[in-house]
């Protein structure tokens, strides 16, 4: 039996976090199996769909009740605390063990927003004409501000900065030796899609990778020296790491801050955009935000 069960409201219509439970199964492995075959099925169902819901992909410890309210909770009323886990989590079906959550909605605003009125003031005299490349690359970066999931975010992100990094033609060595290895199709015994597929290979091939451009590039940079406290160099390849981490096995790194290289890459690049068109420099201040709890936003729920 499963239950779709709210976790930080009293009723599903109102909740924001949810979890599956079920119960009635012989062991500890056949429970996380139907867990593991689930996570499956609703990442499929999500895909699918279209939800723009959360599947975890592995499992992590999120929080729980203290050691000391553990006790408290056994002595109490007879019951087990356990972690609480963002995944799969399995513990004994006996009605002796819950997770206690704590759960808070709180409404984050600008202490003051003047901040956006005099940003515009200072943009609103400045008159710039973008190529193709940049206006590309400019609406790229205004798609990933509206981007929840923090490895689309950055996927976005880096697919602007992929816009205005001139990638060039290899050598003529290079090119040659490409053209004798497309001419060898023509007489091959490969079936028709398959030769198209490789001479189209082949084509690409004639530019040289992305990932080689940029540290090309980067070579070329000496302001600033670093980026997000890293040498430009090596921030770049930390860059190109996580992309192809996310895009290849859909995950990253555990030592990667998603969020915050997101944010040095896309103020590196929009300190190019300023660069490559002599835009004046524009200094904005922005205070620091204020977070309040309405009444009864504050709660522990025990499930």
């Amino acid at each position: 039996m499963y239950e779709l069960r709210a976790r930080d409201a009293d009723v599903l219509a109102e909740a924001t976090q949810f979890h599956i439970e079920g119960r009635g199964f012989s062991d500890e492995e056949s429970a996380r199996s139907a867990g593991e075959r689930l996570r499956v099925r609703l990442r499929l169902w999500n895909a699918m769909l279209g939800l723009g819901i959360k599947v975890p992909l592995n499992d992590s410890v999120s929080g729980g009740a203290s050691s000391h309210l553990k006790e408290k909770i056994l002595e109490d009323n007879d019951v087990v605390a356990v972690e609480n886990v963002v995944g799969v989590n399995v513990f004994p079906d006996d009605d002796r063990h819950c997770e206690v959550i704590f759960t808070a909605r709180g409404e984050v605003h600008p202490s003051s927003s003047g901040y956006l009125l005099d940003a515009l003031e200072q943009l609103w005299p400045i008159d710039v004409v973008f190529n193709d490349q940049t206006e590309d690359a400019l609406n790229i970066i205004n798609a990933a501000t509206i981007e929840t999931s923090a490895r689309a975010k950055f996927l976005t992100i880096y697919l602007a900065l992929e816009q205005l990094i001139e990638r060039k033609h290899r050598s003529k060595e290079s090119i040659e030796l490409l053209t004798e290895f497309k001419d060898h199709l023509s007489g091959s015994q490969l079936d028709e899609h398959e030769a198209e597929s490789l001479s189209s290979s082949l084509a690409n091939l004639r530019l040289q990778s992305f990932k080689s451009a940029l540290m090309q590039f980067a070579e070329r940079v000496h302001r600033p020296a670093e980026i997000g406290g890293l040498p430009v160099k090596e921030f770049f390849s930390q860059c190109v790491a996580t992309r192809n981490d996310i895009a290849h096995r859909a995950v990253t790194q555990s030592d990667v801050e998603l969020n915050k290289l997101s944010d040095d890459l896309r103020n590196f690049i929009l300190t190019l955009i300023w660069t490559m068109h002599g835009i004046p420099s524009v200094s904005v201040d922005i205070p620091a935000s204020a977070l309040h709890f309405p009444a009864g936003a504050i709660s522990f729920r025990i499930v």
